[in-house]
């Protein structure tokens, strides 16, 4: 197993309102990723304060075996969290984040959304996403309202449809991989996917091993494009052996 992570706040932005953390024990691997949003710094409070909460309940609980479980337990707790905060801070209203976390174990892949950020498997040169993004450009694709080439030039891309800590209550996706050696786990933030398409995503990949030069490398190539967002990835190398199926 091989991770990297890296963040940047772009050419844009004052603030870098991503955060991400990983959790890595001798039975699982935690990776969450999350992009905020709200007013002034409070982006950036609920951000954290979500990644963190994940982070701090899955391990007061990784005793408990049904990762899946406690996974969505976790993300429900950090909700409440945001939302609390939200609500009882001036400062901080309105405030919300998305989050993809995944928690591997064995040749388990545990995966879990809100919001836009995404979650890809890049398996034998092929880049799939495995989330689906909460967004109301992904709603209108997927009820053939607009076209995918509209799609492009939409003018509301940025609007998420769900987020954490916007209500008391928050609808979770929750996927599962199947893992065989090599897969490339790859998590990251709209600020990376705004700029470059799966086929300049892979084109990088494919030139390179090592998981931080990768990942500075796509930082680059995004922040050379526009940069107009901040950009967090997160990468994670399955290589262990294969389990029975």
């Amino acid at each position: 197993m091989k991770y990297a992570s890296s963040t940047d706040i772009g050419l844009v932005r004052k603030l870098n309102e991503d955060y991400h953390m990983n959790y890595i024990t001798d039975d699982f691997s935690l990776l969450v990723v999350c992009d905020g949003m709200g007013g002034h710094k409070a982006g950036e409070v609920a951000s954290k304060k979500a990644v963190e909460t994940v982070i701090n309940y899955v391990k007061e609980n990784e005793n408990e075996k049904d990762y899946e479980n406690t996974l969505i337990k976790a993300i429900t707790l950090a909700n409440e969290e945001v939302y609390k905060d939200s609500e009882n801070n001036s400062e901080h209203r309105n405030m919300g984040t998305t989050i993809v976390a995944c928690l591997v174990y064995d040749d388990n892949a545990i995966v879990a959304n809100v919001g836009d950020s995404r979650l890809y498997l890049y398996r034998d040169g092929e880049l799939k996403q495995i989330t689906v993004d909460h967004s109301l450009v992904n709603d209108l694709l997927s009820s053939g309202t607009i076209t995918e080439e509209e799609a492009l030039d939409f003018a509301q891309k940025n609007v998420i449809t769900r987020s954490l800590g916007i209500q008391d209550t928050v609808d979770i996706d929750i996927f599962n991989i199947k893992l065989i050696q090599d897969d490339l786990i790859l998590m990251c933030t709209d600020g990376l996917t705004s700029q470059l398409e799966n086929e300049d995503i892979v084109d990088i990949i494919k030139k390179e091993t090592d998981l931080d030069k990768i990942t500075q490398n796509l930082i680059d190539e995004a922040n050379d494009i526009e940069g107009i967002d901040n950009i967090t990835i997160t990468l994670y190398l399955y290589e262990g052996e294969n389990y029975d199926r």
